[in-house]
């Protein structure tokens, strides 16, 4: 009699335990941006709202918050470069002590990757300008435009392990930009600069120093200001001029700062285009997809998080990663040592120095064995060149021969990301740290590069551990439920 009554409180348990398992998969569920007919015709007319309105010239923009100094200040802007004359301008917001945003061509960046480098290692910001500056190119059609941009931001990523969020377009917005050329840009997460302080530094070849002088000392003054200067190749006056204008704004009060995506940006009005073009409500609709999903898949947007993950969130833990945003800047020239990977919820393990590799400042590891040292599974499928990596209630699937990798979420796809970063390396495919874990739901906290030891810290959230084992499995999801 006790044994009956023992198995019936056991089976009651069960049943509770596997009703809690289901709502709060169902919840989950509900939180993921999945394919409600209802939510997609919704969608699909909002699209064909928003068309309408750029088609007759109305700007549709987010709302964003941005912050405002409280000192007046000045972001100093430099277009065109990196040239040869780029390390001379670093030289001078060195010995200034002054940061500044450089706006740099993807085509000058091949030619100069050290000064890419330098840029974002001594704390400027690095802006996309485009990869060839071809004004004929870039404003025919915004497909061209759109290329350029992820043309430049591949070959910044390579160099530097940066992907920009802010983007000058050449020769500035006004009559180049319509309303369909800002609504995509922001839709792809990025940020259009252009400036209220002109230095006249480009008006033609060679112009003198006195002249740019002039022209910033004619300058209204306001709050922020966001200067125009050129640092490609014929513009020796600029870094003549520079201290000169920098010692300026000093004297008035001003700080410096480099551009960054909380700077409310400088933007022209929408003028008459002074280009050719049309776009087509399916031209839109299809140019709106690609733009969404590339932001999502280059860390540009997150996707919307569940109120679950916003209540859950830990504060101490936001800032902590946030203190830890910067990657390593200098990993070359260190003798071989072990890395140690430790995760906050208690566990560690080691690679030995043939195990990972530091290439572009971050640290890579053949994905198996990251995967399985966190307690996922792969598996290799030799025919297709294809990897499936499953933790949790992830799922990464590599595409090798297309570069790509699709992101699922409890079996749903939630994303897709192009020109992915990944190579096949004796027989195991190479990927880098940091962006694997923040596709598995979680954060790099800390890194420490040292010449007596190399660790690096991560965690995953509470929601991102529903572990393949019943024990890890039960904790999670009370984790979750309390």
């Amino acid at each position: 009699m006790r044994f009956q009554v023992h198995h019936a409180t056991s089976s009651r348990k069960g049943i509770q335990l596997t009703m809690v398992i289901l709502l709060l998969v169902s919840l989950f569920l509900s939180a993921v941006p999945v394919k409600a007919s209802e939510e997609e015709g919704n969608s699909e007319k909002d699209g064909q709202d928003i068309y309408q309105k750029l088609k007759n010239g109305k700007r549709v923009q987010a709302e964003k918050t941005y912050v405002k100094p409280e000192q007046p200040t000045v972001y100093l802007t430099f277009d065109d470069g990196p040239s040869k004359l780029t390390g001379k301008v670093l030289d001078i917001l060195k010995e200034e002590g002054v940061k500044a945003t450089f706006f740099a061509l993807g085509e000058q960046a091949k030619e100069h990757p050290d000064l890419v480098k330098r840029i974002v290692k001594e704390g400027h910001t690095l802006g996309n300008h485009s990869y060839n500056h071809v004004y004929n190119e870039l404003y025919s059609d915004f497909q061209t435009f759109w290329d350029q941009i992820q043309s430049s931001e591949d070959v910044f990523a390579d160099i530097a392990d940066v992907r920009p969020q802010l983007v000058r377009a050449p020769g500035g917005t006004y009559t180049n930009f319509d309303s369909y050329y800002y609504y995509l840009m922001d839709q792809a997460g990025y940020t259009v600069v252009d400036w209220n302080v002109d230095s006249g530094d480009s008006k033609r070849l060679h112009v003198p120093a006195s002249e740019i002088w002039q022209t910033v000392k004619a300058s209204p003054l306001e709050h922020e200001l966001t200067v125009l200067f050129h640092d490609g190749t014929g513009h020796e006056s600029t870094v003549e001029v520079l201290p000169k204008v920098i010692a300026y704004y000093k004297n008035l009060g001003y700080a410096f700062a480099p551009l960054t995506t909380d700077v409310k940006p400088e933007q022209f009005r929408v003028g008459k285009s002074k280009w050719s073009r049309s776009m087509s409500a399916a031209h839109f609709q299809q140019l709106l997809k690609e733009t969404q999903q590339y932001a999502l898949a280059h860390g540009h947007l997150e996707p919307q998080k569940t109120k679950d993950e916003l209540k859950n969130t830990d504060e101490q833990l936001v800032k902590k990663v946030a203190s830890a945003d910067e990657e390593v800047k200098s990993l070359a020239a260190q003798s071989a040592l072990p890395l140690q990977i430790r995760l906050l919820e208690g566990s560690s393990f080691t690679l030995g120095p043939a195990e990972y590799q530091l290439r572009s400042n971050r640290i890579e590891l053949p994905l198996r064995l990251l995967i399985e040292q966190i307690g996922g599974k792969v598996h290799w499928q030799e025919k297709t060149k294809t990897a499936n990596a499953h933790y949790g209630v992830y799922d990464l699937e590599y595409d090798l021969p297309a570069r790509t990798i699709r992101a699922y979420v409890l079996g749903n796809s939630v994303a897709d990301y192009y020109l992915a970063d990944m190579e096949l390396l004796g027989g195991s495919i190479i990927v880098p740290l940091r962006k694997t874990v923040e596709s598995l739901g979680g954060q790099i906290t800390e890194t420490v590069m040292e010449p007596d030891r190399r660790e690096v810290s991560m965690t995953f959230r509470h929601l991102y551990m529903l572990r393949d084992n019943n024990s890890s499995l039960k904790n999670s999801l009370f984790a979750m439920a309390g």
